[in-house]
């Protein structure tokens, strides 16, 4: 049953104080410089979509048959992909793009509760706007003057109301049409004043004072950073700088840079894939900042280690209570040497959901697991439970050398158990080491009956046991040789990784098992390892 705000949404009334004041045209143009895919476009052309879920079917009238996988509806009807299709060029490309917008003005021109939701409004106005030259600009009068008219009702909808948005980062996607249909219609500073005001209430509650977004996802942080970005160059048009604005972009690119491998990909947490590295460089190359990576993001929950060519970064926070993205990889990391990723975490699946629960597994991540017990309850709807209530990290530096001493107390409620993990990196980067302590506090509901450390492997990386399995010899891609010791046995299984696009490959996972049977009368166990590199003479 409608709502009464729905009701008024689809009367005749409503539908003619939209378009009381129809729009003519352009007062200025808005063009979306950020890069799109070719390979998308291509399949566009060929009539499939490609998007995070996997891709659907684009029939010949797609606006009568929509299609039915999740989230399909939300990305066609949100016109992202109009930037492919510009990117590819061509008359092919544009007439397809025009076409696509034509027929979405004939049948969708008029309020609907979902594809007029605040979200994906915003994304549809602007991708329009931004690209409006390409498919746009030798359209017939028809085509325009329904286009305009288009915009203006849409854009004077979303203003009354954005404050529907669902929360987190998809009002930020309202407010980017928002913004684009300001600067290009014309709108005073006074009303653009107001919903920079709107923007920024809405930036301190997403947006950390070291940069991270609230979700402390990689992949949140490059989308929400993109949207920013664009609404900046929206009021740029519109010749009202934000200096507020600016430093924010500023912050979350040096928080995107802590983010990065040297691969120029995302670290894999909390439902990230590595990205693509073409649009995160363009990224922040639009950002227009010179602030170099933040080294520890201490509000956000993660600090990265850098020395030689080795980079670690490590997550050092909790898992955020109201995002669908979160994972229980608390004190988990990954670690890189040049251009060559070494340790992971297993990444995430959007377009295999089959996957999602074991993804989101503490298991999944190079960090400690108890009884195979994730360390945040994590809910059948993706959003993590109250677990743990503190996760801390202290950083310092010793001529050159760096330490983190970390600590989380998620398995205390289940299983009487402390997590602290030390982490040290040699000033060369060649050298590192790792202490993993357990520490039993009281009874728990379960008692503890083994720790196991897991150590995800790159799936171009090759390892092997040897030393009677107190020591394992790493190969690289590049076949540079690491060695890892430990002061316990060593086992060589299979996992899997899903970092490229979230496309399923097998990997390996070093293991170290650790039994927990006396901790209850010796209070606490060590585990200590350590990983240093292998000069290839030496490396057998």
């Amino acid at each position: 049953m409608r709502t009464l705000k729905e009701l008024y949404f689809a009367s005749p009334v409503y539908r003619w104080r939209l378009a009381a004041k129809p729009l003519l045209g352009f007062k200025d143009r808005l063009s979306d410089d950020l890069p799109g895919d070719t390979s998308i476009a291509r399949a566009i052309l060929d009539g499939r979509v490609p998007y995070a879920f996997g891709s659907f079917k684009l029939e010949k009238d797609p606006w009568n048959a929509e299609p039915g996988e999740p989230g399909a509806l939300e990305h066609l009807h949100g016109f992202s992909w109009l930037r492919d299709l510009r990117e590819l060029g061509g008359e092919a490309a544009r007439l397809r793009a025009r076409d696509l917008v034509d027929g979405w003005l004939a049948r969708h021109d008029e309020w609907d509760a979902l594809l007029w939701r605040p979200d994906i409004l915003g994304a549809r106005l602007s991708s329009w706007i931004g690209n409006y030259d390409f498919f746009g600009g030798s359209a017939d009068d028809e085509f325009r003057a329904d286009f305009f008219q288009s915009i203006g009702r849409q854009y004077r909808h979303l203003v009354g109301d954005i404050e529907a948005s669902a929360s987190g980062a998809r009002r930020l996607l309202a407010a980017k049409g928002m913004f684009a249909a300001m600067a290009v219609i014309g709108e005073g500073h006074g009303k653009i004043s107001q919903a920079l005001q709107w923007l920024h209430r809405e930036l301190d509650r997403q947006v950390a004072a070291d940069g991270g977004h609230v979700s402390r996802s990689p992949a949140m942080q490059v989308s929400v950073l993109a949207d920013l970005v664009e609404i900046r160059k929206a009021l740029r048009l519109a010749e009202h700088a934000d200096e507020a604005l600016d430093e924010r972009i500023s912050m979350m690119t040096a928080m995107l840079r802590l983010l990065r491998h040297g691969d120029g990909g995302l670290a894999l947490f909390n439902h990230a894939t590595e990205g693509d590295v073409w649009f995160i460089d363009s990224l922040i190359a639009q950002a227009e900042t010179k602030r170099k990576s933040l080294a520890s993001a201490p509000d956000s929950g993660f600090e990265r280690l850098v020395a030689g060519r080795t980079c670690l970064i490590m997550d050092t926070g909790k898992p955020s209570p109201a995002d669908h993205t979160a994972h229980a990889g608390m004190l988990s990391f990954e670690l890189s040497v040049g251009k060559q990723r070494m340790i992971v975490n297993c990444g995430a699946s959007p377009m295999d959901p089959k996957w999602d629960g074991a993804l989101r597994a503490t298991a999944a991540h190079s960090t400690l697991v108890v009884d195979d017990r994730n360390a945040a309850d994590i809910e059948s709807d993706g959003v993590t439970g109250a677990r743990p209530a503190n996760v801390r990290a202290e950083r310092s530096e010793n001529d050159g050398d760096l330490l983190i001493e970390a600590e989380h107390d998620g398995y205390l409620p289940t299983h009487g158990l402390k997590h602290f993990r030390r982490v040290y990196l040699s000033h060369a980067g060649n050298d590192l080491r790792v202490e993993d302590r357990l520490v039993y506090t009281g009874d728990p509901g379960d008692l503890p009956k083994e720790a196991c450390i897991r150590l995800h492997l790159h799936p171009k990386v090759r390892a092997s046991i040897i030393q009677g399995g107190s020591a394992a010899l790493i190969r690289l891609g590049s076949g540079s040789g690491w060695r890892l010791r430990c002061d316990r046995g060593l086992a060589l299984n299979e996992s899997v990784y899903f970092g490229r696009g979230g496309q399923f490959q097998r990997c390996e996972q070093l293991v170290i098992r650790e039994p927990l049977d006396d901790i209850r009368a010796t209070g606490e166990v060590a585990i200590r390892w350590a990983l240093q590199r292998e000069d290839s003479k030496t490396a057998g």
